[in-house]
């Protein structure tokens, strides 16, 4: 009885149910593996993916979508990335137009064009204030007034005429063209008559002093915090407008000092016409016996279109530098020109013709008469700017017409629609409510 009361059945049931039970779940772990590891001979996709199993598909599935939004997201953001650099660096650095292969920018012209136009703008409602005052003193009697009034609204007419966007968006363009060959001129003076840079380029001081007077010539109702901001430029733009100006003007004292009483004046003959064509011809006939006066007289009768030398065989008479057609004074005043030269080929001039010259005579010391020395110093930078327009190494593309109207290019303030009355109401400053450019409250 005690042995039997020894054994522990209980105990052995326990033991082989926990052994079972872990045989069970050891298999059942198993099997699991089995699954996820076999290989079900089905394609992934295009025929590819039968010799994986399920997990390594799974994991390639993932992957394909995981890197599918990955594409997405970054180009998404490539696009606005673009977007934002085309917008902001490649369109506002495309060439409105070029001057001898110098492209000016939509960015440059741009900011040209509202500093322009807001001086414009200036000038006129200066000019309509003062229009409004004189008309008051008038009005009581002031004969100095009255005439005083007669001016300025003159002045008004002719500025009112500018202000239209077609005239100053061309005016502006215009002023960008001659500027970079003056900027092409400068560096010319500067390397072959040592002309200090001083001389030509304007200092910090003169374009601070011209700031100046622009923020102070702003209405009252104006500002100049205000044109800066909603137009996107800076201070430094503003101050790259004033240089344009400023180079135009000391190119212009530079050119005028040069223009002197005596000086070199040289003899001309000039036969004119309309095409290149028929200038070669004139030319090719003439080159036979350069100096016979009687065929340069025959041919100029016959053929030229200048009307003050047709009938003199084509005698210009005595010529002083930037007083005729530029693109001429260029050929006979050149250096190495001397007596009995022609040009060897037609020479278009600066009004589009072409014109075929010889040089009859050069006296280095002639009076000038002093009306036409005058005329020829007001005028030295204008008619130097037309030979290097006219000369044939000079190429000027014709401007973009969309970019010189696009509205991204326009200034916001002043408005460049703005009305503008010839005549100022009483109270106010006429153009819209309170002064503001184009009605704005």
């Amino acid at each position: 009885m005690s042995n039997q009361t020894l054994q522990k059945p209980p105990t052995k049931r326990r033991t082989r149910a926990k052994s079972t039970s872990a045989k069970s779940g050891s298999l059942f772990r198993r099997q699991t593996a089995r699954i996820d590891g076999r290989r079900d001979g089905t394609p992934l996709i295009f025929g590819w993916g039968k010799q994986l199993t399920r997990m390594q598909k799974q994991q390639i599935q993932r992957r394909a979508v995981f890197s599918f939004f990955g594409l997405i997201i970054v180009a998404v953001i490539f696009v606005f990335v673009f977007g934002v650099i085309q917008q902001n660096i490649i369109i506002p650095n495309e060439a409105i137009v070029t001057v001898n292969g110098v492209g000016v920018s939509q960015a440059t012209y741009q900011k040209q064009l509202a500093y322009d136009a807001q001086v414009l703008w200036n000038t006129l409602q200066s000019e309509i204030k003062q229009q409004a005052t004189d008309q008051a003193a008038a009005a009581k009697g002031d004969k100095n007034a009255n005439t005083q009034n007669q001016i300025v609204t003159t002045q008004i007419q002719a500025n009112e005429a500018n202000y239209q966007q077609s005239a100053i968006t061309q005016a502006v363009i215009t002023a960008l063209v001659e500027d970079q060959l003056i900027q092409q001129q400068d560096k010319v003076l500067e390397r072959q008559s040592h002309v200090p840079t001083a001389t030509l380029e304007p200092s910090s001081s003169a374009i601070d002093a011209a700031l100046a007077t622009f923020k102070k010539a702003f209405p009252g109702n104006e500002s100049y915090a205000d044109f800066l901001a909603k137009n996107g430029i800076t201070e430094a733009d503003v101050r790259a407008a004033i240089a344009v100006h400023q180079r135009r003007d000391l190119l212009q004292t530079y050119l005028s000092a040069q223009i002197v009483s005596p000086t070199k004046q040289v003899h001309l003959r000039r036969i004119q016409l309309n095409s290149e064509k028929d200038a070669q011809n004139v030319l090719t006939a003439l080159l036979k016996d350069p100096n016979n006066v009687t065929l340069w007289s025959t041919l100029a009768k016959k053929d030229s279109l200048d009307a003050n030398t047709k009938n003199t065989g084509g005698d210009m008479g005595w010529v002083t530098n930037y007083t005729g057609d530029q693109a001429i004074d260029n050929w006979a005043f050149a250096a190495n020109r001397k007596i009995g030269d022609m040009t060897t080929t037609p020479l278009k001039d600066s009004t589009g013709t072409f014109d075929v010259i010889q040089l009859v005579e050069i006296d280095p010391s002639r009076a000038v008469d002093p009306t036409l020395l005058k005329a020829a110093q007001s005028n030295a930078v204008a008619q130097w700017i037309s030979g290097a327009k006219a000369d044939v190494n000079t190429h000027i593309s014709t401007p973009d017409s969309t970019m010189l109207t696009a509205a991204r290019n326009l200034p916001v303030l002043p408005d460049l629609n703005a009305k503008l009355p010839s005549e100022a109401p009483q109270g106010g400053v006429p153009g819209a409510p309170n002064g503001q450019p184009g009605g704005l409250p």
